[in-house]
């Protein structure tokens, strides 16, 4: 049934990380001052039996242009291209857009306002991303995709207030803020000992493959990062829900507590650390987020709490540095960094308490001058 893109490769050694991949879109980062791609060839890993194709339909082909491969370079460093994905069975299809960025002066943005979003056009999930020169970086991700098979198998309606991660219209300013809520995860979540279904929101990608098996696998935290981060600042709210429960639903006696950390680690470190080039990965995950030997310095929220008062709560915390850091590796795009926001702290372990809700608003990255 599964119509997925799950890898791309190529010849040439020209990306910085690996593809992240989301329900719907591919984005390749390009290493930077590579400016040549007129050889570019690239081959799709899929799901077992799955075929591709390139929609011609979404190229922009300007009048007179014989050159099809000139065309989908240009456009994948601008609008992107659609390809659709076809299951073994041929039943299912999925289009994905691919896009390539470049990242001479660095892609992860220092200020959050959470202001830009769209919905996903199948599930109705909230996704959010960040303008940037006029491009769209779909830089955060959630666990959104996982839980549409909560409401498709449990027979929840598919609309965005359905979702753990969403937007909320009481915001610190502007129009908008981020929203994460605990969701019970119904029968079906039950089923797998996996009853709660945390809201969060990082930097980096979401992979629905092994959610059910391995589900800390499934958050690929981190995206490369050119300055050197001095404090996490921003505003937020929060509200635990009335009763705590383990992964049986047991009550446990405690309060819930949001968590909103960042993390900054060496990349280049953390893929060399891995002598299997096939398991090689530029990204950090549920299992080792916190512990790695790569992370480098972590900011972490101290007390996670109800906030007081009803409006947000401004806070600042600041990096916490473990080693000296090369600068100029910093420069050059070897480091990575990943934030992290959830409304129950140890979601993760399916402990946490239904209806936390955390709101977050103008988050900044400070960085050296």
């Amino acid at each position: 049934m599964e119509a997925d893109i799950v890898g791309v490769r190529t010849a040439e050694d020209v990306f910085l990380l690996n593809p992240v991949i989301s329900n719907n879109q591919v984005t390749l980062y390009l290493q930077p001052n590579i400016d040549d791609l007129t050889k570019l060839n690239m081959d799709f890993d899929l799901t077992p039996g799955a075929s591709i194709e390139l929609l011609k339909d979404s190229l922009a082909m300007p009048s007179g242009e014989q050159d099809t491969n000139k065309v989908i370079v240009d456009q994948l460093l601008k609008n992107g291209v659609y390809y659709k994905v076809t299951s073994e069975d041929r039943q299912f299809t999925k289009n994905y857009l691919v896009k390539i960025v470049k990242t001479d002066g660095g892609f992860v943005p220092t200020e959050y306002g959470f202001e830009d979003f769209s919905i996903d056009k199948d599930d109705k999930y909230t996704i959010f991303f960040n303008k940037i020169d006029g491009q769209d970086f779909y830089n955060w991700a959630s666990g959104n995709p996982s839980f549409s098979l909560t409401l498709s198998l449990g027979g929840g309606v598919k609309e965005p207030e359905s979702y753990p991660t969403k937007t909320s219209t009481e915001a610190y300013s502007g129009t908008r803020a981020a929203l994460l809520e605990t969701k019970l995860t119904g029968a079906f979540g039950a089923m797998f000992e996996k009853p709660i279904a945390a809201g969060n929101l990082f930097i980096g990608s979401f992979d629905t493959g092994p959610v059910l098996s391995d589900p800390l696998s499934a958050t690929q935290f981190g995206l490369p990062f050119n300055q050197m981060p001095l404090t996490l600042e921003g505003y937020y709210k929060y509200s635990p829900g009335a009763k705590v429960t383990d992964k049986n639903l047991n009550p446990v006696n405690s309060k819930d507590s949001c968590d909103i950390y960042a993390v900054f680690y060496n990349r280049k470190k953390l893929m060399a650390s891995e002598p299997d080039p096939k398991k090689k990965v530029s990204y950090l995950t549920g299992h080792n987020i916190l512990t790695d030997p790569s992370i480098v310095a972590i900011a972490r929220l101290e007390n996670g709490g109800a906030t007081e008062g009803v409006g947000f709560v401004k806070f600042t915390i600041p990096f916490v540095y473990k080693e000296l850091v090369d600068e100029t590796d910093v420069a050059n795009l070897d480091y990575s960094i990943a934030i992290v926001m959830t409304s129950s702290k140890y979601g993760d372990s399916f402990i946490g308490a239904v209806g936390s809700k955390l709101m977050v608003d103008e988050l900044k990255i400070v960085t050296k001058k």
